[in-house]
């Protein structure tokens, strides 16, 4: 085990080179540093800035999740190994607005084709009133691709794909319903667990993308930008579709999540600790043990396609994006 879920209530220490993980239920266990890459902060833990140091030089990576479940940072090793020939590449690719705009439509239309991807699954499975969504998003789709002039147009014709496709939620299922997408705060159960599970993926992602020479902060889609690792959330595009909203339709069809699930208030709907747990459980056996291919976990799907981008900005290959087969 390399990755490691903390949720709230959890303290962390170091013991000699092991972590000593002592959740809020259950029993306290040790970890090799040398076994562990990633740490997931996924609600209010315990550990001091030495603990932090030690992962540091032992280049593990701590991602935190905030209150509403969105990611918010990380921590990683001062030592991150890096490439002026990629760095000098990938700013030629953006600064070329025709190059730029030409790979963000592969990232984008490729996230539309495993959201047309979901929906036909379940219209294979009886769910015929689906047909009409998925052929207004493959209009859409067909704009991005073909008529889009600039980032912002193609953004344009996505949200609206995106918007018909939670509209056909609750043609899955009555209780996927979603009235409106709502972030900051979410202010239902769907949102909540969309939000929550987003945030779980870009961390996924950014995480991935470190292990190749790419300038997390270098995107083609979002802006680019010092702020934040955008290129994370240009990845995050093709793969929301496949684990967060698979993963949310597993949970809700199969009536899994319960009212202790989640904390509402007016204007407010957050994942519950026990909610949180039940997430992360299914998150983590998704993301390291469902088979993909001839890859096991998502995780090494998405690592695979960090690296063909970096081909891509280095011209050792043209792109082709990951398109989940139903």
């Amino acid at each position: 085990m390399d990755m490691l879920y903390l949720l709230a209530g959890t303290k962390m220490s170091r013991r000699d080179n092991t972590i000593y993980i002592k959740p809020k239920e259950g029993k306290a266990r040790r970890f090799p540093v040398e076994t562990l890459k990633h740490i997931v902060v996924a609600g209010a833990s315990q550990f001091n800035s030495e603990l932090v140091s030690f992962l540091g030089k032992q280049g593990v990576r701590l991602s935190f999740l905030d209150y509403y479940g969105h990611f918010s940072a990380s921590l990683e090793s001062a030592n991150l190994h890096a490439s002026g020939a990629v760095h000098l590449a990938q700013a030629k690719t953006i600064l070329d607005l025709e190059n730029r705009l030409a790979l963000g439509k592969l990232i984008m239309g490729a996230g539309l084709q495993n959201i047309i991807g979901n929906l036909r699954y379940y219209t294979y499975r009886g769910k015929s009133t689906l047909k009409p969504a998925i052929e207004e998003i493959k209009v859409q789709r067909q704009a991005l691709l073909e008529k889009a002039q600039d980032v912002d147009e193609m953004m344009g014709h996505e949200g609206q794909a995106r918007q018909i496709y939670y509209s056909a939620w609750k043609l899955i299922n009555p209780p996927l319903k979603i009235t409106k997408r709502t972030r900051r705060p979410p202010k239902d159960r769907i949102n909540s667990l969309i939000s929550f599970c987003n945030g779980l993926v870009y961390s996924i992602c950014k995480n991935e993308l470190s292990k190749t020479h790419l300038d997390l902060t270098l995107s083609f889609v979002h802006a680019p930008t010092q702020a934040r690792a955008s290129l994370s959330l240009d990845l995050a595009e093709i793969f929301k579709p496949i684990i967060t909203d698979k993963l949310i339709f597993g949970l809700i069809n199969r009536d899994m999540m319960e009212d202790k699930d989640f904390e509402e208030t007016e204007g407010m709907c957050l994942l519950s600790e026990h909610g949180r747990r039940k997430v992360v459980d299914g998150f983590r056996e998704k993301m390291d043990r469902e088979e993909v291919g001839d890859l096991r976990g998502w995780r090494a799907v998405i690592l695979r396609e960090a690296f063909k981008i970096q081909a891509h900005v280095l011209g050792m290959e043209n792109y082709v994006p990951y398109v989940h087969k139903v």
